[in-house]
């Protein structure tokens, strides 16, 4: 069976990230994936804790670049380089 037909259910959202560190999901057992798009003009970072900075965190490029984790089910967070940017997110199996 694969992985897209376990989960339960499909949240999509829409967050304005901004240069202040914010959680992006909490810990969920259940979560199968997280997809995020960022469609703003400069680069997110995500990060594996709250008191991370963008130096510490993965870069998702602006305009459209993209995030895929189907590996962890612990809490992320979220913060931009610069400005408010908005960016997409999809949880799978939550």
């Amino acid at each position: 069976m694969s992985q897209a037909l376990i989960g339960k259910f499909t949240r999509t959202f829409a967050q304005l990230v901004t240069t202040k560190v914010q959680q992006l999901c909490a810990e969920d057992p259940n979560r199968i994936c997280i997809f995020v798009q960022n469609l703003g003009s400069a680069p997110i970072y995500i990060l594996s804790a709250q008191n991370m900075t963008a130096a510490d965190g993965i870069q998702v490029a602006a305009n459209g670049g993209t995030y895929k984790n189907d590996t962890t089910t612990a809490p992320l967070w979220i913060v931009a380089a610069s400005g408010t940017n908005d960016v997409r997110v999809q949880v799978d199996g939550c």
